[in-house]
């Protein structure tokens, strides 16, 4: 949506900085009979365009790369996984578990099998449990258990989106062995 919204900026800005006579006239001009606009007038008009042009280029290229962010993000979290650069996972709100070795090697093997779908994160607002995990990069991602869609949650920090993991085996795992503690 920003990037339509900046695009229309950069239209407008484009008319008024070119042809300030023009942006005067459809915005003031066209309620009076025989109007001309002062050389101030016509300076604010240019420099208003001027402004619209750069916020309009601003809001375009943010808006390009946020969304590339969010659409990139399961790819690359699959990329580490498979290079092994998780660091450790812990589970728990007030007293996290650090998953030993073994555990950690079997999450991140049912995580790397499971297909990520996202979901809106304006949606998200309780869970049953949560975690993270904490890669050798320093980066982490929260793991957040039977949240809001009733599944296991990613949750990174620099997207808009979350991802919910769809690994009946992960869910079966955590259950015989988190869920209680």
């Amino acid at each position: 949506m920003n990037g339509v919204v900046g695009c229309l900026f950069i239209i407008v800005g484009l008319v008024a900085a070119i042809s300030p006579y023009s942006a005067w006239y459809l915005s003031v001009g066209w309620k009076f009979k025989d109007a001309e606009p002062s050389d101030l007038a016509l300076g604010v008009e240019r420099i208003v365009g001027i402004v619209l042009v750069i916020a309009g280029f601003i809001m375009v290229i943010s808006s390009c790369s946020a969304g590339s962010a969010d659409r990139n993000w399961p790819d690359k979290f699959k990329e580490k996984l498979a290079a092994g650069e998780v660091q450790e996972i812990s589970i728990g709100f007030v007293s996290p578990v650090t998953l030993t070795t073994e555990e950690t090697t079997e999450v991140v093997r049912m995580m790397e099998e499971a297909e990520l779908t996202p979901m809106d994160s304006s949606n998200v607002y309780g869970a049953n449990n949560s975690g993270s995990m904490m890669f050798t990069d320093q980066t982490s991602v929260e793991i957040v258990f039977f949240g809001n869609s009733g599944s296991i949650e990613l949750h990174p920090s620099r997207t808009e989106k979350i991802y919910i993991i769809n690994s009946e085996d992960l869910e079966k795992w955590y259950r015989v062995n988190y869920s209680n503690k």
